[in-house]
């Protein structure tokens, strides 16, 4: 896979969503989406497992993951998940500074059935939970992976049951994450080199000091 190109065209694609976002915030595609949604038979079961996802789904169970891979010295996964959210976490938070869409819920679809706080698009969940998801499916693959993926979708299906995000904030969100985990996988090689080199520097520093004050 050649992930630089795939990168530049998932990017594009984010950044076309994001212009189509700015310049018509309410669509008819969202609309009919969120006026289901927030008109559909609700179950308390169903209300609850979708309120603990939107809530320990994210940073609470890929931070728990990021922490397994360091653990367990898988240290390339480690360094691509670390990198990809944090890319996904920044570009998605400057980007809702930029558009400031509300959320449905704000606009009048439905009732928030957990507040959520910050600006609607792109959805911050989606785009760390398929960060992490593309990152383990391409680095560790197998079925721990596929399980990941499968929480990453349940959570993103969660934010627009929770009235808490339009489609296209969700589609948003998983270009985002997309785009950031490839970014991540071309730099993690790079990072590494660096820190090795820093890390070097660092090291032959202390032993010039620590000789020096010794005398040898």
């Amino acid at each position: 896979m050649d992930y630089l190109l795939t990168s530049v065209m998932l990017g594009s694609l984010y950044v076309l969503v994001t212009i189509l976002v700015s310049l018509k915030p309410i669509n008819k595609i969202d609309v009919t989406v969120a006026s289901w949604v927030s008109g559909i038979r609700r179950l308390k079961a169903i209300d609850y497992a979708a309120v603990l996802l939107t809530k320990y789904g994210r940073f609470y169970t890929w931070g728990l993951v990021d922490l397994v891979l360091l653990v367990m010295r898988l240290w390339a996964p480690f360094l691509e998940l670390t990198i990809a959210m944090g890319i996904a976490y920044v570009i998605g938070g400057v980007t809702r500074l930029l558009v400031r869409r509300q959320r449905p819920y704000e606009s009048g679809y439905g009732k928030p059935i957990l507040i959520a706080s910050g600006y609607s698009y792109p959805s911050g969940h989606a785009a760390i939970v398929f960060s992490g998801a593309l990152v383990t499916l391409t680095s560790l693959g197998g079925l721990v992976s596929w399980i990941l993926l499968t929480e990453a979708i349940l959570v993103s299906v969660s934010r627009i049951y929770l009235n808490a995000h339009y489609l296209t904030d969700v589609l948003g969100g998983l270009l985002l994450g997309l785009t950031s985990s490839l970014l991540a996988i071309i730099l993690a090689p790079i990072t590494a080199s660096i820190l090795e080199t820093l890390l070097r520097v660092n090291l032959a520093l202390y032993l010039y000091n620590f000789t020096n004050i010794s005398g040898f």
